[in-house]
């Protein structure tokens, strides 16, 4: 089947004429307290204020923050995807890096991200607390009505809690670019309030608040409850939401003028099939009439239903069996058809319209050249060409090498250096592979639209006769591989080492990235720069014999000492007298450092004589980190 609202607007955007569409809620059973229509006041009762403030939660990291409620006695706590999620342009699934979760009386706990989506805007976090917690209670979100009395709880704007009330105005909004239908309430939602709950007038939780009205006054919209409850299993099992369909195909509701054209009374119009996708190969074809679901009867008059009738199934579990009843043809040509097919999994999302997206992006900012991994709904979006593997070209920087090689968004890159790259990883180890090489000119074959292109990107090696040891601790180690692949990209030679010479890191891929030495192997007369990777795993290294023996020998040596994040630390740790050169650290270790008498500035990035230390909180600043070591190795002879 096909689902959710995403891949409605990929309709929109790339197939003119096409309906879109996609999923809105369903739940299997009600809920007990179901909704009626009762006599409603204007004043939020005092008892239920009561009952639902200690299940209001704020929710505050390092970018901004907002609210959310508690759904459980040990800690869960669902908000919005958009209050949680970090900043960082090639993983777009990562949540920002600190998220402390305040309750109704003050008391504050560090929470982990099960799983967070943008589209449905949901997120669902977990604090461990001491205590027992209140969770809120649900009302079916299937069963409101226009003019309900519903009120708001929030943090917004700075302040501690708010309650704002009003009605539920609309139950039927569909022309947000949202993948289901949303509530409109003219209860204020401010900024702040975003993942807070919406009640009912028993308060009860009607949704998820996600954020307000553009332009306009007193107008809010709040996610249906019922659509956050069918994520939250696929959070605590895959840490995503998991959509299921049969790829790759779209639908439309059938409002009235279009089936009297389609001589139709019911149903639901298979708008487009992509050739060759699983629809297709199921017998699925563009035009088609869907009519039964597991021979249950379907339709959709419009938008609203439709997406309803999409969330339903997107929600199910990959791998369980569909069948479907079409009609196909026209006039005494029509004919009913019978398909039997598999509900797949969806991989992650990729960018469109104001989504983010889900895929990650290999990016290697001193070619100025980012890839990332094609899916089906690229060549929908983008009209790429069909049947061609390679890796999809995300960015590419002004004046950089790859833009002098006329590399352009959207162009897939199908060879490097004459081998073919089919995945990610493929482009990975063979690109690094060339750079490692230090090749004065990397081949690389390409195809934009209908053309082959042949070219070559020639890297500036601007660190060619330099050595690098990157240290990095064994477990629970950060940017290992960004640093790994720019400082290639540099020209730098590289040598990995870790305390045991097992395997650092993973990469966006999770795949490993394996240690060339253990560090009792590691003589620094043989490098320019020793640097440090960070990451909680660091901290293992303050008290690291051999960690702190390579820094006393590294300063001895005068060469380059770099560290990042955690492992800023170890300059002032290792050094034989007390450290004179600036440094920089995470915040967290930032009293550490002053404790022990480290001459410590707050930058993102600190450059002192020999010394370098970054916050390395985000990839652009480690990048910047890399630039300031490659500036400062040229003030000093190649060994």
């Amino acid at each position: 089947m096909n689902k959710f609202h995403f891949l409605s607007i990929l309709v929109c955007l790339a197939l003119p004429g096409l309906a879109q569409q996609l999923f809105s809620p369903t739940l299997d059973a009600p809920l007990e307290g179901t909704l009626q229509t009762p006599e409603f006041s204007s004043d939020i009762p005092a008892e239920i204020i009561a009952k639902v403030d200690p299940s209001v939660v704020s929710i505050q990291h390092e970018r901004a923050g907002g609210t959310g409620f508690i759904i459980s006695e040990d800690g869960y706590i669902l908000t919005n995807g958009h209050v949680v999620q970090g900043d960082d342009q090639e993983d777009p699934s990562r949540p920002a890096r600190t998220i402390t979760v305040v309750l109704h009386n003050d008391l504050k706990y560090p929470a982990s991200v099960i799983g967070l989506s943008l589209d449905p805007d949901v997120a669902l976090l977990k604090i461990n607390a001491p205590m027992k917690l209140r969770p809120v209670e649900f009302a079916d979100s299937h069963k409101v009505s226009v003019g309900q009395r519903s009120f708001a709880v929030g943090t917004p704007i700075g302040l501690r809690r708010t309650f704002t009330s009003g009605i539920l105005s609309n139950i039927e909004r569909t022309d947000l670019g949202t993948e289901t239908v949303v509530f409109q309430t003219d209860a204020a939602i401010n900024q702040g309030n975003s993942g807070g709950p919406l009640f009912d007038q028993q308060g009860r939780v009607l949704g998820i608040n996600t954020y307000g009205g553009r332009g306009t006054n007193n107008i809010g919209f709040t996610i249906p409850i019922h659509v956050a409850r069918d994520m939250i299993d696929d959070f605590k099992e895959h840490g995503r939401f998991v959509r299921s369909l049969i790829p790759l195909f779209f639908t439309s509701d059938l409002y009235d003028e279009l089936a009297r054209v389609l001589d139709v009374e019911r149903g639901i119009l298979i708008s487009y099939v992509m050739k060759h996708s699983s629809a297709w190969e199921a017998g699925l074809r563009s035009g088609d009439i869907l009519v039964e679901v597991d021979g249950e009867p379907v339709s959709a008059g419009n938008r609203a239903e439709l997406l309803n009738f999409e969330w339903k199934h997107t929600v199910r579990p990959p791998g369980e069996t569909i069948r479907l009843k079409v009609l196909r043809g026209n006039g005494e040509a029509r004919h009913e058809v019978e398909i039997e097919t598999v509900l797949e999994p969806l991989g992650p999302l990729p960018q469109f319209a104001r989504h983010r997206g889900e895929i990650p992006e290999y990016r290697y900012a001193f070619v100025g050249l980012g890839v990332k991994s094609q899916s089906m709904l690229h060549h929908v979006i983008h009209a790429l060409p069909q049947g061609v593997e390679g890796v999809l070209v995300k960015f590419v920087e002004d004046n950089s090498t790859a833009s002098k090689a006329d590399i352009q968004p959207f162009d897939i890159i199908t060879h490097v250096a004459g081998q073919p790259v089919t995945s990610l990883r493929e482009f990975q180890e063979t690109f690094e592979a060339e750079l490692q090489k230090r090749n004065p000119a990397i081949e690389v074959n390409l195809v934009r639209r209908k053309l082959n292109i042949r070219t070559a990107i020639a890297p500036d090696y601007l660190m060619q006769h330099r050595h690098v040891a990157l240290i990095s601790a064994s477990e629970n180690s950060e940017y290992v591989d960004l640093m790994r692949r720019e400082l290639l990209a540099l020209g730098a030679k590289i040598t990995v080492y870790t305390e045991d010479g097992h395997p650092v890191s993973r990469d966006l891929l999770d795949r490993p990235l394996y240690a060339d030495a253990a560090l009792k192997d590691l003589e620094v007369e043989n490098y320019d720069v020793v640097l440090f990777a960070g990451g909680s795993g660091a901290r293992a290294l303050w008290e690291n014999e051999e960690a702190l023996r390579v820094v006393r020998d590294t300063i001895e040596a005068k060469r380059h000492l770099a560290a990042v994040g955690t492992a800023a630390m170890l300059p002032v740790l290792g050094s034989p007298e007390p450290l004179e050169e600036k440094i920089t650290t995470n915040r967290e270790d930032s009293a550490i450092a002053v404790s022990r008498g480290a001459n410590y500035t707050g930058k993102d990035v600190e450059s002192d004589k020999l010394v370098h230390t970054t916050t390395g909180q985000e990839r652009d600043v480690v990048r910047e980190f890399l630039t300031t070591i490659y500036q400062a190795t040229l003030r000093t002879p190649v060994r």
